[in-house]
């Protein structure tokens, strides 16, 4: 059995999130005017973005997902974490 020297599958990168914030909220990411502090990108085998996953610094976090058509599909979403669970648990019992 032979094995194909090309390695195939996706390719995942780190660009700028300086660079990538702006293309995001072009595409429509109204969550946060701030650039995303981590940013990845995945590629297929020719090379062409297909995912960009950004997160940002106040828990807002989206993924745009590219077509080989030019067509594209953007998710967002907020993650709210919630502290002091004995004091919530107070107000819900008065």
């Amino acid at each position: 059995m032979t094995r194909n020297a090309r390695r195939s599958g996706c390719r995942t990168t780190r660009p700028d999130p300086a660079k990538v914030g702006p293309l995001l909220r072009q595409a429509g990411f109204r969550g946060s005017d701030d650039d995303p502090v981590r940013v990845r990108a995945t590629y297929d085998d020719q090379g062409r973005p297909r995912r960009v996953h950004a997160h940002f610094a106040d828990g807002w976090s989206c993924v745009l997902y590219l077509a080989s058509d030019g067509a594209y599909t953007l998710r967002q979403s907020l993650r709210i974490r919630v502290s002091g669970r004995r004091l919530l648990e107070r107000e819900i019992a008065l």
